[in-house]
């Protein structure tokens, strides 16, 4: 009997293909289990645009002038807001999709630049800033109007319960 040696190129063609389906369900399986999901409602961030994204939002520290903005509430990707004027940010990941309810993240005497833009985020800037065109006029926790204030905008939030009183200057 003979004895047939197979060639080299025959493993190659058979390994190959396997390492490749093994790397692959590797990293697929190493994404969902690695996927770390610590947005938090009250958590604040640098947010450049609203809409949709495919990464989560940069944490900021709350005092620091990038943090623009606060997480409200967080709900699926397809739910509703609760009640309020919260910008929306859904973030649409491959393992994990979600709707973060922003705030605007500001105290009292603070300047704002987009303030008026659809998708581009506000940002706060000196209030010295030509491109500045909204003055945060009063911040209040719980249930509040702005009539005893030259506000022309009033950004209500139901969760957290609270209210930003917003002077246009353009």
């Amino acid at each position: 009997m003979t004895e047939h040696r197979r060639s080299k190129w025959f493993w190659v063609g058979i390994l190959v293909p396997v390492a490749i389906v093994l790397l692959s369900a590797s990293s697929w399986i190493f994404g969902y289990l690695s996927n770390t999901d610590d947005v938090r409602v009250g958590d604040c961030y640098a947010i450049t645009t609203f809409g949709d994204v495919d990464a989560d939002p940069a944490k900021a520290d709350c005092g620091s002038a990038e943090a623009n903005a606060k997480a409200g509430a967080k709900t699926e990707a397809g739910a509703a807001c609760p009640e309020g004027e919260y910008d929306q940010l859904v973030v649409d990941k491959t393992f994990a999709s979600y709707k973060l309810c922003m705030m605007i993240n500001a105290k009292q005497g603070d300047c704002l630049e987009n303030f008026l833009a659809d998708s581009v985020a506000y940002q706060k800037v000196p209030c010295s800033d030509p491109a500045k065109d909204a003055e945060v006029v009063k911040v209040t926790d719980g249930a509040a109007t702005c009539d005893d204030t030259e506000a022309t905008h009033l950004k209500g939030y139901s969760t957290p319960l609270s209210t930003v009183c917003v002077k246009s200057t353009k």
